[in-house]
């Protein structure tokens, strides 16, 4: 989904009565032919509808974009991405925790007698 789309769906979640095609020219500098894919692809997936050069959300549509704009934070952080062989059980606060040193290379687990 393009950065445009996104905006003009959630402009389209926010309004009431929907907004006239021309209104996301002036806002966002959108080309016509943009516009136009934008309107068919949306409105094949039944997300909005285009009647009398004016789009608004189906109701299906605004369930969809509801679900986004609450739960789009959800899947984005620093910690989405860790691959599920690194997740391990959470340790308790102040609990003892002893590391599993097989997996450690032999260069870390050389030890130096200090002098």
């Amino acid at each position: 989904m393009k950065t445009f789309e996104n905006k003009m769906l959630k402009d389209l979640y926010e309004s009431i009565k929907g907004l006239f095609a021309f209104t996301f020219y002036s806002r966002y500098s959108i080309e016509p032919e943009d516009m136009f894919l934008f309107i068919e692809k949306y409105e094949s997936k039944g997300i909005l509808k285009y009647e009398n050069d004016k789009l608004s959300l189906t109701e299906e549509g605004r369930s969809i974009i509801l679900k986004q704009l609450f739960h789009k934070n959800e899947n984005k952080g620093k910690f989405s991405n860790i691959p599920p062989e690194f997740i391990q059980e959470k340790i308790e606060i102040n609990s003892p925790y002893l590391p599993n040193i097989i997996n450690v290379s032999a260069e870390i687990l050389k030890i130096k007698k200090v002098e």
